[in-house]
């Protein structure tokens, strides 16, 4: 039997934690170890047969249910760009997207696209030089109305700070969707150029379409310090029913508790 059937008899809408796909593998052969369970839910996702929505949870990928990993194919033009920053600055952190990505989720769209380069903290200048050298209408970390003066007539390039502890990129440097989620909401501008109106339908496809990764898109909202704005979004304003952040609330509860009491103790001795 190919082990990957497994899946199969996992259920197909609702979500399964690792062990409890642990415990229905060595059903089948008790002497399945753990780093195996391991390599067979990555094969799982590699083939999108599963996806993970938290840490340790996943759920099934069928026709049924229609989700899939995000993944965008992106122009030329942000190819060009990523290839030069990665072969002058080989060894620094950044994340790509662009504006055109924001096209399959919203009703207006967006007919000049820009391109953002963000960079991890103290090399943000040195990108932009470079970048700024070699192709037109290059921007530095620019606030809404430069943005709106200065941009070109397309393929605008933004380069700003990475925030860190951001979600991984899974491909490349390609800024994962739960990033971009979370992102609408920032004050700085990669948060005033989608219409606010346009929020809801672009949460509501993006959860409907693809798995979203709940527990990396509330861990950077909470460095953010967005998640308790996007919770009440999404609870007042989408039809969307979270899966896995609820248990997150619970642990995160715990945490704090235990935390509190911890610095109250350290503080007596």
């Amino acid at each position: 039997m190919d082990m990957k059937d497994i899946i199969k008899h996992m259920p197909v809408d609702e979500s399964f934690t690792k062990q409890q796909f642990s415990n229905k593998v060595r059903e089948t052969n008790a002497n399945y170890s753990d780093s195996s369970v391991s390599w067979l839910l990555s094969e799982l996702k590699r083939e999108q047969r599963i996806a993970s929505i938290g840490r340790g949870v996943y759920i099934r990928v069928t026709e049924e249910s229609g989700k899939r990993e995000y993944n965008y194919d992106h122009l030329e033009a942000y190819l060009e760009i990523e290839q030069a920053v990665s072969r002058e600055f080989p060894l620094i952190e950044f994340q790509m997207w662009e504006m055109y990505q924001m096209n399959e989720f919203v009703n207006h769209l967006f007919g000049r696209n820009t391109i953002f380069v963000e960079v991890e903290n103290m090399c943000e200048a040195s990108v932009f030089e470079m970048l700024h050298e070699r192709f037109p209408d290059v921007l530095f970390c620019p606030s809404k109305d430069m943005y709106y003066r200065q941009r070109g007539n397309d393929d605008t390039i933004v380069v700003q700070k990475l925030v860190s502890e951001a979600p991984k990129p899974a491909i490349g440097h390609s800024a994962p969707l739960e990033k971009l989620l979370v992102d609408l909401f920032s004050k700085k501008l990669t948060g005033r150029l989608v219409s606010r109106s346009e929020y809801q339908g672009i949460y509501e496809d993006a959860f409907s379409r693809y798995s979203i990764d709940e527990t990396k898109l509330f861990r950077y909202a909470r460095r953010r310090h967005l998640e308790t704005e996007i919770k009440t979004f999404l609870k007042e304003k989408t039809n969307v029913e979270l899966r896995y952040s609820q248990q997150e609330d619970g642990h995160a509860f715990k945490r704090d508790i235990y935390a509190g009491v911890h610095q109250r103790v350290t503080e007596k001795v």
